[in-house]
């Protein structure tokens, strides 16, 4: 090193820029309202219930109504027509009008139709799709589900559904859950794992 230089140290600027405060609050306002408007649920929309059901109905909703699906109730037996309400009522262009049956009481795992027939609405009830109940938790009846829908159920092919199902006609329907251990296929270990989702 020549006699007579000096060394400067060599100093790096690690801190980031400084942004203005009202910068930084701006930007957190506009973070918030970005993630209430994500998060608001669409026009048209039936809200669901603020705090989850201990019980939860669920009824599959399907036909001439503005939002068709499955939609949860807390508690109580809905009836078809609040059914139809929390699947936004009848859909656009359709002329308002009675709904005879409406009024029927509903169970967990129901299905209603609602179809546009003429000037009047008919309102058909009866199970929902074998996927859905078992997503939804929802025991199957062994009794009077169809073949196809015993499919749904983890373990049950068509071999052993169509099994189940002629022990069940030969039978005259099972009397209780626990025979389904006896029909060919099935055996102890089997019907373990499938009781969770069948019922009588």
């Amino acid at each position: 090193m020549p006699s007579g230089c000096s060394m400067k140290p060599l100093v790096w600027k690690t801190a980031p820029p400084r942004i203005d405060e009202r910068a930084a609050g701006f930007l957190a306002l506009l973070l918030i309202l970005l993630g209430l408007h994500v998060l608001k649920p669409a026009p048209g929309t039936p809200s669901s219930p603020l705090f989850p059901c201990r019980a939860p109905l669920y009824i599959q909703v399907e036909g001439d109504v503005r939002n068709p699906g499955v939609h949860v109730f807390c508690g109580g037996e809905p009836r078809a027509e609040e059914a139809i309400r929390r699947a936004g009522g009848l859909r656009a262009g359709v002329p308002s009008c009675d709904l005879p049956g409406s009024a029927t009481p509903l169970a967990s795992g129901q299905r209603v139709l609602v179809i546009l027939d003429g000037p009047t609405c008919r309102i058909y009830t009866g199970e929902m799709h074998a996927h859905y109940k078992v997503s939804l938790s929802i025991p199957l009846s062994v009794n009077r589900e169809s073949l196809e829908g015993l499919t749904a159920v983890p373990g049950i092919g068509f071999s052993l559904a169509g099994a189940i199902v002629r022990a069940r006609d030969s039978r005259g329907g099972f009397k209780a859950l626990e025979e389904l251990a006896s029909v060919p296929g099935i055996g102890r270990a089997m019907y373990g794992k499938i009781k969770p989702y069948l019922t009588l």
